[in-house]
């Protein structure tokens, strides 16, 4: 008997962890006013969606999903209108419920986490400043520490490391000998703990007698493989380089023909919060406008497609990968004349090769369209008795709790039913929900 309830567990059970999409979802929008926003998280397959924090929309997402960093505000009145400022962010921790603030007086944007739980960075200023501001913050001493000023606003100044410990940024500089309209642009890395700084390499980036809305939006990808990939210009096309994060050499990856620019379009590789990619999406612009998919390995690209709705324009932001790297939701702005709103979240399947939409139809009345606003994270929630790691709670995890309690050892995911301690009580329950299941 012993042995058909084994062979049943290890031939047909199993549980498998649940996935999300986290995004921010706008709730209500007014004209002349603004947006409301809730975050929110929406299965893969966009069968269930659910709200995670009302009232708020957070700027960064711990890669478990417990902890939430998000901006807050102060309501101020004019002569004749409402209006609200930046005054500080916070930390929602989605399993204990609390929230931890930083100082009041600043003005971030973006805030981003970092390796160290305590400590965040932010910018002040936004694409309508001349320039930005790199801050770090410490919540254990409640500091705000400046890492660098001056940075170019056409890139996202935030861009970490794989291993979280370092950032790269970038600052314009001016020959005020030169003839012609290009400018250069310094590539710097950051220590964010001490602070340190080192140029890493200079690159000439933009013709400024050309269209000069191909310097916004710029999204820097530091890969685990040693490299930083971004798109800036060569010629008057936009194109693919990587520039090697520590020796500084740059490769141009791709040679697209293209007419130029363009009108609202932003040539970029989709902001992610992954470092471990083997491909990723990347917009352009001119002949070859639309989405595209990057292979690092064959160094090769796919066109996904153009998304413009009919009458509008939409602006790439934001990817994010299953766990298994088999599929990629992305998200957009859609821009209609003066009205600009978050648009659709799209999945693509790299092995079917179709993409569907996420979510409802967008309609302005009805908030439960999803109106899928940045940042989008792909989470796999924590899954208790997973105690390898995979994603799924099976027979390949009893063997290794077995393993633990015979061997003296312990480890809180095989803490099972959560009582302090590891032993056979939580392997007949593990059991019981894999044949439960």
């Amino acid at each position: 008997m012993k042995k058909i309830l084994l062979t049943i567990i290890i031939t047909f059970s199993f549980i498998q962890a649940e996935e999300w999409i986290y995004f921010n979802n706008m709730t209500n929008y007014e004209w002349g006013v603004g947006m409301d926003f809730s975050v929110s998280r929406i299965s893969p397959d966009g069968e269930i969606s659910e709200t995670v924090l009302e009232d708020v929309s957070y700027t960064d997402i711990s890669n478990d999903g417990s902890r939430l960093l998000y901006l807050e505000y102060e309501q101020f009145e004019g002569p004749s209108w409402v209006g609200y400022e930046v005054v500080g962010f916070s930390i929602y921790n989605t399993e204990t419920m609390e929230t931890i603030s930083s100082i009041t007086g600043i003005q971030p944007s973006t805030p981003k986490f970092t390796h160290d739980e305590d400590v965040v960075l932010y910018l002040e200023g936004s694409q309508y400043s001349p320039t930005q501001t790199l801050y770090k913050y410490s919540f254990s001493d409640s500091s705000s520490t400046m890492l660098s000023d001056s940075l170019s606003i056409g890139f996202d100044n935030m861009t970490m490391s794989p291993d979280g410990q370092q950032v790269v940024f970038f600052k314009v500089t001016h020959d005020e000998n030169t003839e012609d309209d290009f400018i250069d642009v310094d590539v710097i890395v950051s220590d964010i703990q001490s602070g340190e700084s080192t140029l890493l390499t200079t690159i000439p980036y933009f013709d400024i007698a050309s269209n000069a809305g191909g310097m916004f939006n710029n999204n820097p990808y530091w890969s685990d493989d040693g490299f930083i990939y971004l798109s800036f210009l060569a010629g008057n096309c936009s194109e693919l380089f990587a520039i090697h994060s520590t020796m500084g050499y740059v490769m141009q990856l791709t040679d697209n023909p293209c007419s130029g620019i363009g009108a609202y379009c932003v040539t970029s590789i989709l902001r992610t919060h992954e470092t471990n990619l083997d491909k990723f999406i990347y917009t352009t612009c001119g002949d070859n406008y639309g989405h595209w998919i990057y292979d690092i390995e064959s160094g090769e690209s796919s066109y996904l497609g153009s998304f413009n709705p009919e009458g509008g324009v939409s602006i790439a932001l934001d990817q994010t990968w299953s766990p298994d790297r088999s599929k990629v939701a992305f998200s957009e702005w859609l821009y209609g004349g003066m009205i600009a709103v978050p648009g659709y979240m799209r999945v693509y399947d790299t092995v079917t090769e179709s993409i569907d939409t996420v979510g409802n139809d967008l309609n302005t009345d009805d908030p439960e369209s999803y109106y899928a606003a940045s940042p989008i994270k792909w989470i796999t929630d924590s899954l208790a008795g997973d105690v390898n790691g995979d994603g799924i709670l099976n027979i390949s995890d009893i063997v290794i709790i077995v393993n633990m309690i015979l061997s003296g050892e312990s480890n809180s995911s095989a803490d099972y039913n959560g009582d302090g301690n590891v032993n056979v009580v939580d392997v007949v329950a593990i059991v019981q929900a894999i044949l439960g299941n």
